[in-house]
């Protein structure tokens, strides 16, 4: 997915938007976030300027209409076509613009996020426009996420194909499982590391950089700067990962140059693939700011996925309820009623602040 940062450079609004000034907040209402200057959450089409140099019209589309005006364009998105697009649609576009010199380099994720600013949209329409996940088994992971590499730490000479002594035992009934693992005598403790994922200066995809880690062994905890190996470690032209899921529960993590370059299928990319370790597994997740203080939260989140993490009941919560997302390179508080749980189904996207009293 392309990630929408909180930093984006300040793009224009085009002069009609201007002389018709709409709310200066977002809105949530109805299942659709409904973006700040926009007064009804029906607006077919919008347009904004972007300084943006464009040198071609390999943007078109029936989605958007791009007019070049020297060093910037003008964009007009059509908001029914853009909805028909399919999965990761907008970051396929953009990244075939960079990659064919339409647009300069890094420029890509600002005009995303204007494209995606400037119309009232569905929850989770951002995120699907943005990322091909969900018709397949496998995430595509973005700048600005987050890599939690959960790896056994093995007696010496160890193998680490089975970490269980014996097969599993599966006992119970009704709505009660209860599930035996006997772990093997090899197994010493477990490193939990973590990984960030820092846009590359060009602006074209990203590297996996290592964050932290923490030792659990024998029950003795130590946290470290780094993991004892860095598994994620890739040819400096790579930027662009896939991470796939398959049903033996192993993990394949799809490397490439360009986006377009990403293997499609797991079982057949060759070079373009990294097998995770087996024993070992990889979980992508995103950050946001809830009362002021970093957490990670899973891709798929939601605001009720993050009072859940939080153990708050909605009804505590709900009065004093603040969030923000960012527009136009400035974080911008989400205006909803307090007296519904409807904001509670608000699919995140990684840049949100949440807080209450």
């Amino acid at each position: 997915m392309l990630k929408i940062q909180h930093a984006l450079p300040f793009v224009l609004l085009s002069a009609c938007a201007v002389r018709q000034p709409g709310p200066r907040a977002w809105r949530f209402t109805s299942g659709t976030l409904i973006p700040p200057g926009v007064a009804t959450p029906d607006l077919a089409q919008r347009t904004f300027t972007a300084p943006i140099r464009a040198t071609a019209d390999c943007l078109e589309s029936d989605a958007l209409t791009i007019r070049r005006r020297r060093s910037a364009i003008t964009v007009t998105v059509h908001r029914d076509a853009l909805l028909r697009q399919s999965r990761g649609w907008l970051t396929d576009l953009i990244d075939r613009a960079e990659s064919q010199g339409c647009i300069p380099a890094g420029q890509g994720a600002t005009l995303a996020a204007r494209i995606l600013e400037s119309l009232p949209l569905p929850t989770g329409a951002a995120i699907r426009l943005l990322r091909d996940d969900g018709k397949r088994d496998f995430v595509d992971l973005i700048p600005g996420s987050r890599l939690q590499v959960i790896s056994p730490i093995l007696r010496a000479n160890a193998a680490s194909a089975d970490l269980t002594a014996a097969p599993m035992q599966v006992s119970g009934q009704g709505n009660t499982i209860n599930v035996d693992i006997k772990v093997s005598d090899d197994l010493l403790g477990v490193e939990t590391a973590w990984y960030d994922l820092v846009p590359k200066p060009t602006g074209r995809g990203a590297s996996i950089v290592p964050a932290s880690a923490r030792l659990n062994l024998h029950g003795a905890i130590e946290d470290r700067p780094a993991p004892a190996t860095n598994l994620l470690q890739f040819a400096p032209q790579v930027g662009y990962y896939r991470l796939f899921y398959k049903a033996d529960q192993s993990e394949i993590l799809g490397i490439a140059a360009t986006r377009a370059a990403l293997p499609a299928d797991p079982d057949a990319c060759a070079n373009s693939c990294f097998p995770i370790p087996r024993g070992v597994g990889v979980n992508p997740y995103m950050r946001i700011v809830v009362n002021g203080a970093p957490l990670t939260v899973p891709y798929s989140a939601t605001v009720r996925s993050v009072l859940q993490a939080a153990k708050k009941r909605p009804e505590e919560v709900l009065p004093t309820l603040t969030i923000s997302k960012p527009f136009a390179g400035r974080l911008v508080n989400i205006e909803f009623d307090r007296t519904k749980q409807e904001v509670l189904s608000l699919a995140l996207t990684g840049d949100e602040q949440i807080r209450w009293e």
